[in-house]
């Protein structure tokens, strides 16, 4: 007869069909988990993201408020360091160990070693009850005080060998859960062997939906949010376009062909990106959205959607930005100083795939 555990990781299967948040599956796992008597207290799900601005992205779910805390820090953020100071570090380290030894295979061996029980991701048991264990990190500690006393964390690497730390870690990406319970006694045998057995389907689950926030950042990032989006609901065929309403702004670097016949290339290369530094970084901030870098220029917009986003607000937007361009440059040193031009148009335009 299946219990909780076996209901909830059907569940965890059938939810990879649709398109869920990594915080909302957090929040559905632990109320489920209440609901079958188990006494979590706490529930965090985090994963290492390939990502070129965000390497850590961690959701945690307290009992205490009953809501979902996001932790999201940056790649500069996510050190070696870290890790040893988190029971998620210690453990993905151990991840880091397994896959080390198994994943070169062949996948299908792997998913049998898994399905066997010939290959296991780490799963580690804390007591906060003991003075030693909750000396171990200083999240034990903040937990112990809570009144936390059991914790187990699970973790497990991806199958894209990305080195990380110098070294140190060659299968860093992957994503760890961990629960947490205040009761007296802790965890039951049955409740440990159950949270083991579901912290596999969860993590598969965990990646699915990670990797689709993954991909939405990503095509913000390198295609702006509108065209992402539109990338994202299939609107990527050659001459798939629509009439959209906005204030254009395109700017172009001055003497450009001048600058890069005098300088280095990489000393040209820095000079461009100061350009587009004060620019871009001028649109992005007043809610516009660059679409395309051409050369040594960009092209951006800031449409209009009738209701949040009206014409003379965002015409207003898009005249702050050029303003705060020419200030950012005129702050900088005058050696790092760029001569540009600013043009700006409203109106209607033809936006989405043409060319090859």
């Amino acid at each position: 007869m299946a219990d909780v555990f076996d209901r909830i990781a059907d569940w965890l299967q059938k939810l990879a069909f649709f398109d869920a948040d990594l915080g909302g599956l957090v929040e559905q796992l632990s109320d489920r988990l209440i609901d079958g008597g188990v006494p979590v207290t706490r529930v965090s799900l985090g994963r290492l993201m390939m990502h070129p601005v965000i390497g850590l992205l961690d959701a945690t779910w307290d009992a205490s408020n009953h809501r979902i805390e996001w932790t999201v820090l940056p790649r500069s953020s996510v050190t070696a360091d870290l890790f040893d100071k988190a029971p998620f570090g210690e453990n993905s380290k151990l991840a880091n160990e397994i896959a080390k030894q198994h994943f070169n295979k062949e996948v299908w061996d792997l998913a049998d070693g898994l399905a066997n029980g010939t290959i296991k991701f780490p799963f580690m048991r804390a007591n906060l009850t003991d003075q030693a264990t909750r000396d171990k990190f200083p999240l034990f500690q903040k937990l112990a005080q809570a009144g936390v006393t059991d914790y187990v964390v699970c973790s497990a690497p991806f199958g894209n060998r990305t080195v990380v730390f110098d070294g140190e870690m060659e299968w860093a990406l992957g994503a760890s859960v961990s629960f947490a319970t205040k009761r007296r006694s802790g965890f039951t045998d049955r409740e440990i062997d159950g949270l083991s057995r579901l912290s596999l389907p969860l993590l598969g689950a965990a990646r699915v939906l990670s990797e689709q926030f993954l991909a939405a950042e990503l095509m913000e990032v390198y295609l702006g949010k509108l065209s992402g989006r539109s990338v994202l609901n299939g609107q990527i065929a050659r001459g798939d376009v629509s009439i959209i309403d906005c204030a254009l702004l395109f700017s172009d670097m001055r003497g450009s062909t001048v600058l890069s016949q005098r300088l280095s290339s990489e000393n040209y290369v820095a000079t461009v990106n100061q350009f587009f530094d004060c620019v871009g970084g001028a649109v992005h901030d007043h809610g516009g959205e660059v679409l395309k870098f051409v050369g040594d220029g960009l092209l951006a917009i800031f449409p209009f959607d009738g209701q949040r986003r009206l014409p003379e607000d965002m015409c207003e937007a898009a005249l702050s930005a050029a303003r705060e361009a020419f200030q950012r440059n005129e702050e900088l040193d005058p050696s790092d100083r760029v001569e540009f031009g600013v043009g700006l148009h409203t109106g209607a335009a033809v936006y989405g795939n043409v060319g090859t």
